[in-house]
């Protein structure tokens, strides 16, 4: 039993470090945080291509990342290589995207949260306060998928309310309750 809890033990650091670089690899294909625009659609994960992570490989970088594999010999970009091609990968990278993209979906609301609302409806046209009170709405709606946030439902509250309060009475009277959070 000692045997195969060390076994087990081995196998799991192997294999965690085999998963460096491609977690390494994987957050250079997240966006910069600066070029979210929270009036804009939130940006997604960059592709995986396989030859480009391929091609950042080098046997002293990886073992250099790797120390648990130091000492043992093998072709790595061949191994990473049928890893990239298997089912497992594919399942990895999924549950990799969805993450990532997540976080930029909140990373973006949090900027439209923090943006200056008062002074963007200045030079608004009705319509155009319309589309941002739909686009807050859906916004606010994606927030729910993400979890429990309540400070910043109440910031994309907020950003309703004020918006609401500038559109003439009569539109505001139709609006008003589509946007009751």
């Amino acid at each position: 039993e000692v045997e195969d809890i060390l076994i087990r033990r081995y196998l799991t650091d192997l294999t965690h470090s085999l998963m460096i670089p491609l977690e390494q690899h994987v957050s250079s294909l997240m966006p910069l945080q600066r070029s979210i625009n929270p009036f804009r659609q939130p940006p997604l994960l960059q592709p995986f291509q396989h030859d480009a992570f391929i091609n950042t490989l080098t046997e002293t970088s990886t073992l250099k990342v790797n120390t648990e594999l130091k000492g043992l010999k093998g072709n790595w970009r061949e191994l990473y290589r049928k890893f990239l091609r298997s089912p497992n990968f594919e399942l990895w990278f999924k549950n990799k995207r969805l993450e990532a993209n997540q976080r930029l979906e909140l990373l973006h609301i949090q900027q439209l949260c923090e943006a200056d609302i008062y002074r963007w409806k200045q030079d608004k046209h009705e319509v155009q306060i319309v589309d941002m009170l739909l686009w807050i709405r859906d916004r606010y709606d994606a927030l729910g998928a993400l979890g429990q946030h309540p400070e910043l439902e109440n910031h994309l509250k907020n950003h309703i309310e004020t918006l609401l309060g500038v559109v003439p009475v009569d539109l505001r009277s139709t609006l008003k309750p589509a946007f009751s959070l």
